[in-house]
């Protein structure tokens, strides 16, 4: 009789403590960061501000992009303590800001002219000085095409942009290539 007594507390037992290592775990993935981890991690996502891209932000678009990388580093490691922790948490950040770079751009191909600025690129003589809006997104579609197409994807793209193994002929050529019409200057015939 002591024996299934003996028994009936150890089940018991046993199902109590799952019971309890369920109900922390689920308590642990629940758990979310508090407004100082949240500060800090968006500190973390300030080292990557001079990818190109994220440095033609300004500063409320950067601070709107850095709340946004740190949502999706809350959602995928809840526990701020065994995210910090983890051996590879810059590579972690990295990758989570430059998918969500990539993502951005495959959405919207115009934001190319954050990667490069029209400023550089009528410094760099590609795009004359004044053009229009609507020739700088005419420019700006056209050259995306022509990344997609060599490219395969803006991901892969972007990752080798953040990486510096775009061959710059290369892109200097797409550019080019989509930037003279507006250099071409209507010929005037005058009669005489």
């Amino acid at each position: 009789m002591q024996q299934k007594s003996t028994k009936k507390i150890i089940v018991a037992l046993v199902v109590l403590l799952a019971g309890s290592c369920l109900w922390l775990s689920s308590c642990t993935r629940k758990q979310r960061w508090n407004e100082e981890q949240r500060r800090e991690a968006r500190e973390m996502i300030r080292e990557w501000r001079e990818i190109a891209y994220l440095n033609a932000l300004s500063e409320a678009e950067f601070t709107l992009f850095a709340g946004e990388i740190a949502d999706l580093l809350e959602a995928e490691w809840p526990n701020y303590v065994e995210f910090i922790e983890m051996p590879m948490v810059g590579d972690s950040v990295e990758m989570v800001i430059v998918t969500t770079i990539a993502g951005e751009l495959k959405a919207t191909p115009e934001r190319m002219r954050y990667i490069f600025p029209y400023g550089r690129l009528v410094d760099m003589e590609i795009l004359p000085a004044g053009l229009p809006v609507g020739q700088q997104e005419a420019f700006y579609r056209c050259f995306t095409e022509k990344v997609n197409a060599l490219y395969g994807s803006m991901q892969r793209f972007v990752w080798d942009a953040v990486y510096s193994r775009l061959d710059d002929a290369i892109i200097l050529r797409l550019m080019r290539q989509c930037a003279s019409p507006y250099w071409e200057v209507d010929m005037v015939i005058v009669e005489e």
